[in-house]
């Protein structure tokens, strides 16, 4: 098998709003966790966990989409990122708290990925 998607991310201008749409919508279990990102769990014995959180005005969107893609060798990725016509935004870099090291890119049509390496 491929390089499964193991995270999302969903952000917007009210994170607290979102997290609740989420909640109501398909029942996922979401809780708080620290600088107003919700920990989300759509479903404990499948699928993936993500979070939820609210964008602030540093940062260089106002809403975003994101999966993450678990990959055994982070750096290997990002060239062949880079070899395939995306461009990095994110170099890798190690995730406090949380383990692992992640990466992000754009695709050639713009879409923001995310890679990650437990």
């Amino acid at each position: 098998m491929g390089n499964p998607v193991m995270w999302f991310e969903i952000a917007g201008k009210n994170g607290a709003e979102l997290s609740e749409f989420y909640r109501s919508l398909f029942g996922w279990e979401i809780s708080p966790e620290t600088n107003g990102v919700h920990l989300c769990d759509p479903s404990p014995d499948q699928g993936i966990k993500g979070h939820i959180f609210q964008t602030t005005d540093e940062m260089p969107y106002t809403n975003h989409v994101t999966v993450y893609i678990s990959v055994d060798d982070l750096e290997a990725a990002v060239a062949k990122v880079e070899s395939n016509g995306g461009k990095i935004l994110i170099p890798p870099q190690e995730i406090p708290d949380f383990g692992g090291s992640f990466a992000m890119f754009l695709d050639p049509s713009g879409n923001v990925i995310g890679l990650h390496k437990q």
